[in-house]
């Protein structure tokens, strides 16, 4: 059977699926944590059988888990950015000033994760 490709909405469920971690599989099992909920919830083993309103059921219960994930991964970066800071022996306002000369604001909470990815690459090239 030709593969097809993803509609908008399941590409979009997918998308939150990887980004809040529900495609790894379970700890001492072998199904994801999204095959677990689509089986128990929707009784069915793949997302390409729900229908429009499960598939926005399914998009509403992972936006919470994506949310707090991409979260979660935005503060383990901006740590990792103030940790090769420190351990260079600069503080704050060094990265401060820094951000301010390359074009990123002040203000290492108001970045993206692309761009404090980016800001991550620079400092490490600063301070080796």
């Amino acid at each position: 059977m030709p593969k097809q490709r993803f509609k908008d909405q399941q590409t979009y469920l997918w998308h939150l699926v990887k980004q809040a971690g529900w495609d790894k599989a379970v700890a001492g099992q072998n199904h994801s944590r999204f095959a677990a909920y689509l089986l128990k919830t929707f009784s069915v083993t793949h997302a390409n059988v729900l229908n429009e309103t499960q598939m926005r059921q399914a998009i509403a219960t992972l936006k919470p888990y994506a949310a707090k994930a991409a979260h979660l991964a935005k503060k383990k970066l901006n740590s990792a950015v103030m940790a090769h800071v420190a351990k260079a022996g600069k503080d704050i306002k060094w990265l401060h000033q820094n951000m301010s000369q390359w074009g990123y604001g002040e203000s290492l909470r108001e970045l993206n994760y692309t761009q404090a990815t980016a800001l991550l690459m620079l400092v490490r090239k600063a301070l080796p």
